[in-house]
């Protein structure tokens, strides 16, 4: 009973300190020095305040959401676009990875070069060693994962092992992809961040080494840990992309969920779980259907008004 108690002081808790986020800001921003901001920062991205937080946002969406769905659709549409845009500028590092292949091979292979250097006017701007280049590959490939996954999940290019699931009625469907989204995919996301974390903090500032039990943080600067070899040597960006991958995934697990709830509401079956965003006509639809439905709600006010 204590620790049921406890849980739903923390649920609470958390719809109060989204009231009160500026006064916390303003707190936080009113700190003497970089050190406390930088401390109070890197504690609070792991803490259950945060977490409480961040489920009262969501819980709140979905209420407001059950009783106005005009609010569901947008907030199911805007998550999503913000999604599918990153995953849009993230899928250039595809290209920009083949021709820095390309390159790397022309110069070390045809040419026999180990470097490549770029000084228009005598100012260098480039001069990296192949070896640090072809290093800087899985950078490349690191961000198309971590910023594109969510992306692909929208427009249902993910791996899916499907035995019984096409065969199943839609709003069967719909119950699956809700249930699995709670249960599963908000789960797997929290917990990456919550061990991400710390491993990407400790990799980009130089304070005391923190874990996923840390109470304390005590930041002294920044450090941008680097491997020291002559590849590309960014350690502490790959780290950093695990949080970010955590993060994009929270945003697509709430869009999904809302969406699914949506379609369970209204009974919808042209409510689709997947579409392309090449094909901007689906992705609209969720735009277009509340438009019309705000000048319909005009249109009758003035009638009733004449």
């Amino acid at each position: 009973m204590e620790v049921l108690g406890n849980l739903l002081l923390n649920f609470i808790m958390g719809f109060v300190n989204l009231l009160l986020l500026p006064w916390h800001i303003y707190k936080w921003l009113t700190l003497e020095t970089l050190k406390e901001k930088m401390s109070a920062f890197v504690l609070a991205g792991q803490s259950y305040e945060f977490f409480f937080m961040v489920l009262a946002i969501v819980v709140t969406l979905i209420v407001v959401g059950i009783f106005r769905r005009n609010f569901m659709r947008s907030t199911v549409y805007y998550l999503e676009m913000f999604n599918g845009k990153l995953g849009q500028y993230a899928a250039w590092f595809a290209i920009l990875m083949m021709l820095q292949q390309v390159m790397i091979i022309v110069i070390g292979q045809i040419f026999r070069g180990n470097e490549i250097v770029l000084a228009p006017l005598g100012m260098i701007l480039v001069d990296e060693e192949l070896q640090w280049l072809s290093g800087q590959l899985k950078f490349y490939n690191a961000v198309l994962i971590a910023v594109a996954s969510a992306y692909t999940f929208i427009e249902g290019g993910h791996v899916r092992v499907d035995l019984i699931y096409a065969s199943l009625k839609r709003r069967t469907q719909l119950w699956i992809d809700l249930l699995g989204t709670l249960f599963f995919l908000f789960p797997s996301t929290i917990l990456l961040w919550w061990f991400a974390w710390p491993i990407a903090t400790n990799s980009m500032f130089s304070q005391k080494p923190m874990n996923i039990w840390s109470t304390s943080a005590r930041w002294r600067g920044f450090k941008w840990e680097a491997s020291g070899t002559a590849e590309f040597s960014w350690v502490w960006s790959f780290k950093f992309l695990i949080v970010v991958f955590a993060g994009l995934l929270f945003i697509l697990a709430v869009s999904f969920l809302l969406r699914n709830i949506l379609a369970l509401l209204e009974r919808d079956d042209e409510m689709i779980s997947h579409y392309s965003f090449e094909d901007r006509d689906a992705a609209r639809k969720i735009l277009k259907d509340k438009i019309e439905k705000r000048a319909d709600i005009v249109e009758q006010s003035a009638g009733h008004g004449v």
